[in-house]
């Protein structure tokens, strides 16, 4: 059934309606940079793509430059639709969208799978920005450090609570803020172990946990275990008594990303 073109105008204009309400709804701000699509479903000379001037302006058909940086794009619309009722047009409705946003960049670094610069488009949270960037890459640490634009503190937050949504939902996202994703600090442990191999290191690792986490020793493991570590570039061997650590007679030492510990097997 073919659909009368009155309904046809009417329906266009309750969507156009319903995209400018939305696009008001997010809060966002127009800048430098961003392209606006205008449309009028009355006067085809009207429509087009304007981008925003360094002066923060678009240059209008009829009506000439029209601010239009730090502005909504309600805002924007509706001024348009009087400059152009007032010398031109009778009852003149125009829908406005932002077509590229380039004014408000955010920097996303480390183990994300497209790094670096993204535009914000609205309201943005810590989530949105990290799927903006391609998600996480295999290689994500631990950690996701926030720094504002002109502050101080870092915040930081947990890689997999973000990951799950736990953390991250409710966070926004600034105009200047720089997003790091932490890569997987990693030790290794071979020799008398039930598990050999690389391991991720966890807040407060220590030896003893570690040699946990590799399955702990095997029968003929020797209670001697090497710490091999870089230090100033120059390779350096620590040996601690893993049966003094059991006692308490010892430190149980701090495991570093890149320690190679190497459990040998025992002498009788």
């Amino acid at each position: 059934m073919k659909i009368p073109a009155v309904y046809s105008f009417l329906l266009l204009m309750a969507v156009a309606v319903f995209c400018a309400a939305e696009g008001s709804k997010n809060g966002y701000l127009v800048g430098e940079g961003d392209v606006l699509e205008v449309t009028s479903f009355q006067h085809q000379e009207l429509c087009g793509s304007f981008q925003v001037s360094e002066k923060g302006v678009i240059n209008y058909p009829l009506v000439g430059q029209v601010k239009a940086a730090g502005r909504r794009v309600g805002d924007i619309s509706a001024e348009l639709e009087r400059l152009l009722e007032a010398d031109y047009f009778v009852d003149v409705q125009l829908s406005i969208e932002v077509r590229e946003f380039n004014s408000q960049p955010v920097v996303v670094l480390g183990e994300v799978r497209r790094p670096g610069t993204v535009f914000l488009n609205g309201q943005t949270m810590l989530t949105d920005i990290i799927a903006e960037a391609g998600g996480l890459s295999s290689g994500a640490g631990p950690e996701i450090e926030l720094r504002r634009a002109g502050a101080a503190e870092v915040l930081v937050f947990s890689t997999q609570k973000v990951r799950t949504g736990e953390e991250g939902r409710d966070v926004e996202i600034r105009q200047g803020d720089v997003i790091s994703v932490s890569s997987k600090k990693l030790f290794f442990v071979t020799g008398e172990v039930r598990s050999p191999g690389q391991y991720e290191i966890a807040r407060g690792l220590t030896l003893m946990r570690a040699v946990s986490q590799a399955g702990g020793l095997s029968k003929f493991a020797s209670r001697i275990i090497e710490i091999h570590r870089e230090i100033d570039d120059e390779k350096v061997i620590q040996n601690y008594d893993l049966g003094d650590i059991r006692k308490g007679k010892a430190e149980d030492p701090a495991i570093l990303p890149d320690d190679v510990i190497i459990v040998r097997r025992r002498f009788f």
